[in-house]
């Protein structure tokens, strides 16, 4: 564990709260993608997400360059099984090149009487917002999405074998092409106090 001063902690501490606070996904995102180093910690952070059990239902796929090109035309084809139109097979082809760097975060869950599957999908979950802190603290920016290509079996199953296997996430890394402002926070509409 890192000590620092207490002057130095508060400095950090303040940083942390700002960056949680300010953190906004980016629909639109470029070269740079973090680098081999930084992506490493970006999956450290990940890993080390709430975890009741220590169950490790987590399997983090990194995708990039050909990487990319490989899961459009998965997506591309369960696009046609669907009797998608032209337009949307090749829209569904480019999904994943939105960015320079994907990271597909799926649910392996472990059979465990004490932690539900829910809480399992919750971890990872978890693991994908410890990431996109991880990712704006770097100075690079994400944005998280799941949508019909998430919940497609063909889909799932070119990242995992498992029976109840799911995607919870594609996190979308690189340099955000412009900055996003995150919209005002409204405490009073989605908290309640009990005293």
């Amino acid at each position: 564990m890192l000590i620092y001063p207490k002057s130095q902690f508060e400095v950090y501490l303040n940083r942390i709260v700002e960056l949680l606070q300010s953190r906004a996904s980016s629909p639109k995102l470029i070269e740079p993608a973090p680098a081999n180093a930084e992506l490493q910690d970006i999956l450290a952070c990940g890993l080390r997400a709430p975890d009741h059990g220590r169950l490790k239902p987590w399997r983090l796929h990194v995708l990039s360059g050909d990487g990319l090109t490989r899961l459009g035309d998965i997506f591309a084809q369960q696009a046609i099984n669907d009797n998608a139109a032209a337009d949307k097979v090749e829209k569904c082809r480019n999904m994943p090149k939105r960015a320079p760097l994907l990271i597909v975060a799926v649910c392996e869950p472990v059979t465990n009487a004490k932690v539900p599957e829910l809480e399992q999908v919750l971890a990872v979950g978890a693991a994908i917002q410890n990431m996109q802190i991880a990712i704006s603290a770097l100075g690079y920016a994400s944005i998280w999405r799941t949508g019909e290509m998430a919940l497609a079996k063909s889909v799932i199953s070119s990242f995992s074998k498992h029976p109840a296997a799911s995607i919870v996430g594609f996190l979308y890394v690189g340099t955000a092409e412009k900055t996003m402002q995150a919209p005002e926070i409204d405490l009073l509409s989605h908290v309640k106090y009990w005293n």
